[in-house]
């Protein structure tokens, strides 16, 4: 196992990779959120940072996945997920093609791995499903990120079938 090196300033540094990313998510996209969506934006939040909270750990119990110490995987499921991952998807929704936002969530995503391996020494595992390496490792989960927008998109227009209040995308 890693010696993680998680110290209150290089969490400040974490936090100030997320945002400078959600400041270019900010100033590229220009996420507006009606009164109305509120209640859509918070759900899309919770159930993506609760799930892959749980996920993450479950993952690394399956020998699927690197340690995430409980600091890296709270930041990076409920601050850049939640928040800037839900902003990001806000702002794109509707306007790009999902191809483009395919791309977007897996470049900010690899970004967002490689500064917390930087400066965490987290996202270390040597392969992917069986492809060997780190950078198959952190591109496929990386890729995985991609899918963001086309699963929210998915799950939010059956669930707002059944939940009042929730606006399909």
């Amino acid at each position: 196992m890693n010696d993680y090196d998680i110290t209150p300033l290089r969490v400040l540094a974490v936090l100030g990779v997320y945002a400078l990313l959600f400041g270019l998510i900010w100033l590229l996209f220009r996420p507006r959120l009606e009164r109305y969506e509120r209640r859509t934006a918070l759900a899309i939040a919770l159930v993506w940072s609760v799930s892959v909270f749980i996920a993450n750990y479950l993952l690394y119990r399956a020998g699927a996945m690197s340690f995430l110490p409980w600091v890296n995987n709270f930041m990076h499921t409920f601050i850049w997920i939640g928040i800037c991952l839900t902003f990001l998807y806000i702002g794109v929704r509707e306007w790009l093609p999902m191809w483009q936002q395919f791309l977007l969530f897996f470049a900010f995503s690899m970004v967002v791995k490689y500064a917390e391996q930087w400066l965490f020494g987290t996202w270390d595992h040597g392969n992917f499903f069986g492809i060997e390496g780190n950078f198959a490792y952190v591109l496929g989960w990386s890729l995985a990120d991609g899918t963001y927008p086309l699963l929210t998109q998915f799950v939010l227009r059956r669930a707002a079938r059944g939940i009042p209040g929730l606006v399909p995308t």
